[in-house]
């Protein structure tokens, strides 16, 4: 395997050892500054503080290294099909609609008075939360939306995959990469597929900006959801249709096995850092 020494004193355990101190600081912090700070502050400051240390961490191993940043970020490829992209992603999304309201309909199941009585928790502040609610709401959108696909794709599909691969080959390096990835956010089976699809794309293409576009318009597309469920007079929370949930799942299903099934990775994969150039050719080419 070539060029993995500028993976191999990568240590992704430091990671989350230094995550755990992190994560114990800022309760700490939150414990003594919510008394004095409306909440919503805390909440949008502690966002912003958490992508600014993963990115510390980032650029403190890349300045240990020798890496390769062409080879490692990539160019965007040429004639790539951006509506395939935007269709997979849109198909992850159904899939976490689907299994939402299916969750709902096995709640509702347990208990019909259940779904009624569960707080609405929605991303968007307001003047009753801090009278800073506009320029909140406007940092959470670019955080979100912006922020937070660039650091997770370069974190996610970057260096621990890459970091994965040599440890354990291509393969594993997908799907432990993604369950990681999934266990950070509340929809872990949609974030797992997310994860998986994202780390395909980067392989396949060589390119880190193909998974942050994904995953830019996967952000955008769910806080266009979030402004649909705000200024509804439907109770999103509420529903709880199984042949809602079948059909959007089926749809889902059909999107992302289509993409699974044509794409599944194969023994001789390697990630884009780990690829070779042959007679001018990128390794990735031969994976279609």
């Amino acid at each position: 395997m070539v060029n993995e020494g500028a993976f191999e004193h990568i240590k992704i355990r430091y990671l989350f050892l230094w995550s755990m101190v992190f994560l114990i600081i800022m309760v700490s912090l939150y414990m003594v500054i919510t008394p004095l700070i409306p909440v919503a502050e805390v909440d949008v400051a502690a966002g912003i503080l958490f992508y600014v240390f993963i990115s510390l961490w980032i650029i403190w191993n890349f300045n240990r290294v020798p890496l390769d940043y062409s080879k490692f970020f990539g160019h965007l490829p040429l004639n790539f099909n951006w509506t395939y992209l935007i269709i997979i992603t849109f198909g992850v999304i159904i899939l976490s609609l689907g299994l939402g309201e299916l969750s709902r309909y096995f709640l509702f199941i347990i208990d019909p008075n259940i779904l009624n009585e569960l707080p609405y928790t929605g991303i968007f502040y307001s003047s009753n939360d801090t009278p800073l609610a506009p320029f909140l709401n406007y940092i959470e959108f670019f955080v979100a939306v912006i922020i937070a696909p660039i650091v997770e794709e370069i974190l996610f599909r970057g260096v621990i995959l890459h970091r994965f691969t040599i440890k354990w080959g291509v393969k594993w390096a997908i799907l432990v990469s993604s369950i990681i990835f999934a266990f950070l956010h509340t929809d872990i089976i949609g974030a797992f597929i997310f994860g998986v699809v994202m780390c395909i794309l980067y392989i396949k293409t060589a390119s880190i900006l193909v998974p942050v576009v994904a995953h830019i318009i996967n952000n955008l597309l769910a806080y266009g959801l979030e402004i649909m469920i705000t200024f509804s007079p439907w109770n999103m929370l509420a529903s709880h249709s199984l042949e809602t949930a079948v059909l959007l799942l089926t749809i889902s299903g059909i999107i992302i096995m289509y993409f699974l099934i044509k794409n599944w990775p194969q023994r001789y994969w390697r990630p884009p850092y780990f690829q070779d150039v042959y007679d001018g050719i990128p390794e990735n080419i031969y994976y279609n």
